[in-house]
């Protein structure tokens, strides 16, 4: 394994880190978990915005169906960079992805969260290199956010964040098992 895929695999590992970090947020959650979820960016949103004279249903039909296309969209910028190989192209994609999933945080964990994320994905960006793969191979290593963005578009219409933090832990679970099934760098390589 090269330096840079080390580097790629730690500075990976410390996004998904980042992410469950931020999502549990200790320092915002109230004891109550109804007052929690409340608190969260989805839903205090419209009703910041409905209080400048919007109205609640639209704005949040609004907010809800943003939230679903940036997720589309960074999946899918996700799974071409991996398939070209072009690190930038993954980087904004997952860019985006966070950007979807910090709608799940209170609003000041969000503004770190992303700056975080940001950080952490210019670093990817600026020392390290991708490969170009098959597309398959680019799906199943990019199945969290695909996952997500599939969720998010079933889920979403119950607004209830807690069903799509699930939805998120269980598209990231799904996403190590097929890496796991991927054969590894080194197996190609010698086939």
């Amino acid at each position: 394994m090269t330096r840079s895929a080390r580097l790629a695999g730690a500075l990976e590992a410390a996004l998904v880190l980042i992410f469950a970090f931020c999502l549990w947020a200790p320092w915002d959650r109230a004891t109550d978990a109804t007052s929690s979820s409340l608190n969260m960016l989805w839903l205090s949103l419209p009703m910041m915005l409905s209080h400048r004279g919007m109205a609640l249903v639209s704005v949040t039909l609004t907010v809800t169906i943003c939230a679903l296309v940036i997720s589309a969209l960074g999946a899918l910028l996700a799974i071409l960079g991996r398939a070209r190989g072009t690190v930038v192209v993954w980087a904004v994609g997952m860019f985006l992805f966070a950007c979807s999933a910090a709608i799940l945080m209170p609003g000041w964990t969000a503004v770190g969260f992303l700056g975080a994320a940001l950080l952490l994905l210019a670093l990817r960006v600026r020392f390290t290199a991708m490969e170009p793969m098959r597309t398959l191979a680019a799906v199943l290593r990019e199945l969290w956010p695909l996952g997500y963005a599939i969720s998010f578009a079933v889920l979403a219409w119950r607004y209830n964040p807690q069903y799509l933090i699930r939805a998120l832990m269980i598209a990231f679970g799904l996403s190590l098992v097929a890496r796991a099934l991927l054969p590894s760098q080194a197996a190609r390589l010698h086939a």
